[in-house]
């Protein structure tokens, strides 16, 4: 019989009564969930905490989460020790994408940290066997800054009363107001989940934000008012009406539901069917919260904050991922400076955390032994040389991914067109597109086990069509990657620019000379992208003039190379584009 319950069923009251225990007894009154009547979840717990996880954190690439833990505890009292494993539970407990027993595993490493380590309770082991909804990929790329949250969560409740506390055990939209007051970390996800903890009942496991707005939205009908603002209040309110009429709980995400809100593929996988791969177990569950079609993880979906940060729209935002979702190789392509790398870079940090992305840009020169793997000289003492088989960047990423199945890596390849990618990608050009495929390897031994590019790997590439033109990307390619356009005239990169000047308060005159300026070049792919004007030099005095002296005009000049016919200052001088300016106004 399978370990793992479905949401639901029995054993979900389990989960959420230890929950609520994390919540209650240990974050508003102090006390230990693990060893009950220790004051466990103190004030100088937490202060430790911050002092030895937040304060000083270690950022090496090369260790596992538990093998920092490991280095950062040493000396740590057992008291801020076992607060620790005991948020660490509150992290994972709700999470249906993992096992009971590796959620149990994560909290005893935790506990053998301490000098005197004590054991899980029964009941807590028994309640870990459910979960309440999938964490997605967030979980294990983001548990660091979620457990910061969970900290200072901490730290600010104990800056309240005793009496504001117990208001907060009692009413659910007290409790979340509390829990906005900590600004940062902002994952909303981790939010969601911790509001559901304390007040099961009222918030429900639903931690999409998107979803919950969905949901109140297609089944508002059962509201006895007009929808309000607060989704979280709706949603209750309708939750109640189901129950009334269904005469029990109803899943949102159990038909006849959840096509009514969220139609979805059926999943490759079964919920019984799960992975045990380097320790880790993971469950791919039909009625996962965060169940994307298609494939064997979930991508955290984009949020309004980054979009903000990036000047775009969050529904195109949006679509970037859900390309990523259906194929695992995305490329940006566009003329120069239309945020193409920006871009690729701060969604790769998104979705997979900063430590777990890798950056290359190819060249002329680059080849598959600088890319994947390839001899490379090395001393072998008393004057002699040999060769020895060293990892590249791609080689290096996908065996910290083959090593850590519940994280996300996303390896960003800057102006892939400017390399030979038959050259460079050699026999892994097969795996793109075939992931559950294994092959031999160039530069692998006779009795060397095949190689297979792990699924938790993507790739973002940048094109620049100035350089070599999208039309002679080859089929092969085309076939393996998705395609994204950021050209000048069309959007997010038409309104960038004009987004940027607005939060920067600056004049929106150089976004009027920046449409200019295209509309006078005939070559798409040549146009100007925004990021050109998009430092705060540029709007200095007589900034913009300089960066139109040594940036613009140079790339012009060489589009007209060998062109006598065109007077550049004429055509694009900044002066002339002015005085057009000004004539139609």
């Amino acid at each position: 019989m399978s370990e793992y319950t479905t949401k639901g069923r029995a054993g979900l009251d389990d989960l959420e009564a230890v929950g609520r225990r994390l919540i209650v007894d240990g974050y508003l009154r102090g006390d230990s969930v693990l060893t009950p009547g220790d004051p466990v979840w103190s004030l100088a717990n937490f202060v430790e905490l911050k002092e030895i996880y937040i304060d000083r954190p270690d950022q090496s690439p090369d260790k596992s989460f538990f093998e920092k833990l490991a280095v950062q505890f040493t000396g740590a009292s057992d008291g801020a020790i076992q607060l620790f494993a005991e948020l660490l539970l509150t992290n994972v407990l709700p999470l249906s994408n993992y096992l009971g027993k590796t959620k149990i595993s994560h909290v005893r490493q935790v506990l053998e940290m301490m000098e005197h380590p004590i054991a899980v309770p029964v009941d807590v082991v028994s309640a870990t066997a459910v979960g309440a909804f999938n964490g997605g990929t967030a979980f294990g790329v983001r548990r660091w800054s979620q457990l910061w949250l969970l900290i200072y969560f901490g730290l600010h409740l104990h800056s309240l009363s005793e009496e504001e506390r117990e208001i907060l055990a009692k009413d659910p939209l007290a409790f979340r107001d509390a829990l906005t007051a900590v600004p940062a970390p902002n994952e909303p996800v981790q939010r969601a989940a911790v509001r559901y903890l304390a007040f099961p009942k009222f918030f429900r496991p639903i931690v999409s934000s998107r979803h919950r707005r969905l949901i109140r939205d297609t089944f508002a009908s059962y509201l006895t008012r007009s929808v309000s603002d607060d989704v979280d209040v709706d949603l209750d309110e309708i939750n109640r009406a189901f129950e009334a009429e269904q005469n029990g709980p109803i899943d949102f995400y159990q038909e006849p539901w959840m096509s009514m809100w969220k139609p979805v593929k059926t999943p490759k996988k079964t919920a019984a069917a799960a992975d045990d791969v380097d320790g880790i177990d993971v469950i791919d569950e039909v009625d996962d919260e965060l169940l994307v079609p298609a494939t064997e993880f979930s991508l955290v979906d984009p949020d309004q904050e980054l979009a903000d940060s990036l000047h775009v729209d969050l529904d195109w935002l949006a679509r970037c991922v859900d390309l990523l979702r259906d194929r695992p190789q995305l490329i940006f392509y566009g003329p120069p400076g239309t945020g193409k790398t920006y871009i690729a870079k701060t969604l790769a940090r998104h979705l997979a955390g900063p430590d777990n992305v890798t950056i290359v840009q190819f060249h002329p020169a680059y080849s598959y032994e600088d890319f994947f793997e390839g001899f490379r000289p090395t001393p072998h003492g008393n004057g002699q040389i040999g060769f020895e088989l060293k990892p590249g960047p791609m080689r290096r990423l996908t065996e910290r991914a083959r090593k850590h199945p519940d994280q996300l890596f996303v390896l960003v390849v800057d102006e892939i067109n400017r390399g030979n990618l038959a050259k460079i990608f050699g026999e892994l050009y097969f795996l793109l597109e075939y992931r559950d495929e294994a092959i031999d390897l160039m530069y692998s031994s006779d009795d060397a086990e095949p190689f297979t590019l792990p699924r938790n790997v993507l790739i973002i590439g940048t094109m620049n069509t100035a350089d070599r033109s999208i039309a002679l990307v080859d089929t092969a390619m085309r076939r393996r990657f998705g395609f994204v356009p950021l050209h000048p005239a069309q959007e997010p990169t038409k309104s960038i620019l004009r987004r940027w000047l607005t939060a920067r308060k600056y004049p929106q005159r150089v976004a009027d000379l920046h449409r200019a300026l295209n509309a006078a070049i005939d070559d798409p792919d040549f146009q100007i992208g925004p990021s050109y004007f998009m430092r705060p030099a540029v709007h200095s005095e007589g900034g913009l003039a300089q960066v139109w002296d040594t940036a613009i005009i140079p790339l012009l000049e060489e589009f007209h190379f060998g062109d006598r016919t065109v007077d550049l200052d004429t055509r694009y001088g900044l002066a002339a584009l002015e005085k057009s300016l000004t004539a139609g106004e």
